[in-house]
């Protein structure tokens, strides 16, 4: 198969390197791509708000699949276009992911399925907002409603931190038009899990869950980041948990599309939050994360490119995904000041020193090739993943990769697993 991954992210690159491995790969293509994933795939710079020139790359390629890695192509429709074209597509329509794209609809899906989520309101005005939080119960968790890169939430212990919330989002549209409407939440107390399961219109097959950091600093400390690292397993999510989240979320959730007719092939990701009354949903993502997916493709055996296969032929109800009995810590290492100003061009040094340590993959986010140098192009700009047989024994061969790096310009968090471990 002739296979396009869409896409230039960490993300990206672990798609691209699952894809690779698999038999059924016969040739590997990525739009934009990045310094590492140019590595294993021809990496071209098409403009992909022409979607003409896409499907001319398309046939010209005899692409057989295409995989959409970004929330932004899938919310802009790119999946239906695609499909229109005759090209099969890895990626929910434009309908489905409004799941992501609308916390507002999300949250109506939910109720109207009966699925576990926090109780809330929505608002489009600011002074409605306002006066909310003024009689409202503390803490809260204030959201913009559309799609902001995963830092459009704001937890709020008082008034004070809400009205400073709500005026960055809808006032000085920090998050753009994502903060036309709000969402406000109930607080939810216990851990937080990231799930992923491949949907059908049939079915679903289960993929796994990874714990993620999304704090700037250690001690999750700091500003909200896209993720600066995670792990799998972890002993708290225990059989009986993960039960309850196919019975109580998996199973309507597959009803629920069907019900609503929103064709969905591709991966779904579960933000959820496990509490002592069960696991409820924070938040439907209609992608792979990042870094989760660095996390998870690592562990997988079932070859991805089968998974596809079953996904667009609707019999992922047939498919078991077996995936390594290993554990796997990430980490993130970023650009100085993010995720606020951080510098670019800054040249990472030491990458094949640290890949060459027995059980490190190293996949690419903000990087770029220049004379034949690894540059930094992103505030994200690796995700250092390590294969162990527990977590404190991924977790030590993870932070011997990032130090044999050693990048200066760079940061990470140093407790990624440390609760668990």
């Amino acid at each position: 198969m002739n296979i396009l991954v869409l896409g230039g992210g960490g993300r990206e690159h672990a798609i691209c390197w699952a894809v690779r491995k698999s038999r059924k790969c016969r040739s590997l293509f990525c739009i934009p791509g990045n310094a590492g994933i140019s590595e294993i795939a021809v990496c071209k710079n098409l403009d992909l708000n022409k979607k003409n020139e896409l499907i001319k790359f398309c046939k010209k390629q005899e692409i057989d699949l295409v995989i959409i890695g970004p929330e932004q192509f899938l919310e802009d429709g790119l999946s239906d276009y695609i499909r229109s074209k005759g090209i099969p597509v890895f990626g929910p329509s434009k309908k489905a992911s409004k799941l992501e794209s609308s916390k507002s609809f999300a949250k109506r899906f939910l109720i109207k399925n009966k699925i576990n989520t926090a109780k809330y309101k929505e608002f489009k005005s600011f002074n409605s907002a306002v006066h909310y939080v003024s009689v409202t119960k503390y803490p809260i968790v204030i959201k913009a409603d559309g799609l902001a890169a995963g830092k459009g939430v704001i937890i709020c212990r008082n008034k004070r931190e809400a009205i400073n919330g709500l005026d960055e989002i809808m006032k000085k549209k920090k998050f753009g038009s994502a903060g036309k409407k709000v969402i406000i939440e109930e607080y939810l107390s216990g851990f937080e899990v990231s799930y992923f399961a491949f949907f059908d219109k049939n079915g679903f097959a289960k993929l796994g869950y990874a714990l993620d950091h999304k704090r700037a600093f250690n001690n999750d400390e700091g500003p909200n980041t896209g993720g600066m690292g995670c792990f799998s397993p972890t002993r708290k999510m225990t059989k009986k948990i993960q039960n309850q989240i196919e019975k109580k979320i998996l199973i309507p959730t597959s009803l629920g599309l069907k019900k609503d007719k929103l064709v969905y092939r591709g991966i779904l990701f579960f933000g959820l939050m496990i509490t002592s009354q069960g696991p409820f949903v924070i938040e439907y993502n209609v992608r792979f994360g990042d870094p989760e997916c660095q996390t998870l493709l690592r562990n997988l055996q079932t070859d991805i490119l089968k998974i596809i296969d079953y996904n667009l032929k609707d019999r992922l109800s047939d498919l078991t995904i077996r995936n390594k009995k290993q554990s796997v810590v990430c980490v993130v290492v970023a650009s100085k000041g993010y995720p606020g100003n951080y510098k670019k061009n800054k040249v990472i040094s030491n990458l094949s020193k640290a890949q060459s340590i027995k059980g490190v993959e190293i996949f690419h986010a903000g990087t770029a090739l220049k004379k034949e140098k690894v540059i930094s192009s992103g505030g994200r700009v690796l995700a250092v993943t390590a294969q162990g047989n527990s977590i404190v024994h991924a977790r030590k061969i993870a932070y011997k990769a990032v130090e044999a790096i050693g990048w200066k310009e760079g940061f990470f968090r140093n407790d990624i697993g440390q609760k668990n471990a």
